[in-house]
């Protein structure tokens, strides 16, 4: 009986730290970019997001390109559940090279948004012309 009752309660304790861990590794497509700016020598772009649903925080993102031209950011959620505030982040860094052209969000089915351009004229960043 006593054995049963370890397996049972070393099931339940597994599928809790799935639940808890697993979360933190799937992808946030809602986040929107609410400000940004960029330090003096265009290096880093400092920026906050948001998400528009009354539930979910992110704790990071991954640069999936850089280095030249486009960026393409894949945010992750908190790890403890949907609701979890536990390690959730707002504010980022996201370094910059001279060439860089474009920044994007990653969104539902694996797709990107444009979310802000370098103007070729300017070389100030800003949001997209929809």
């Amino acid at each position: 009986m006593k054995k049963k009752v370890l397996i049972v309660i070393g099931i339940i304790i597994t599928a809790l730290l799935i639940l808890f861990l697993g979360t933190g590794v799937t992808k946030n497509p809602k986040v929107t970019i609410i400000n940004y700016s960029v330090n003096e020598d265009g290096s880093e772009l400092n920026f906050t997001i948001g998400i528009p649903d009354s539930i979910g925080y992110t704790r990071g993102y991954k640069n999936k390109g850089g280095g030249v031209k486009s960026h393409y950011l894949n945010f992750y959620n908190t790890f403890g559940g949907i609701n979890s505030s536990w390690g959730a982040k707002f504010d980022y860094v996201l370094e910059l090279d001279e060439d860089d052209t474009e920044i994007y969000f990653n969104r539902t089915g694996g797709g990107y948004e444009l979310v802000l351009e370098k103007n070729e004229e300017t070389g100030e960043w800003e949001r997209p012309n929809k």
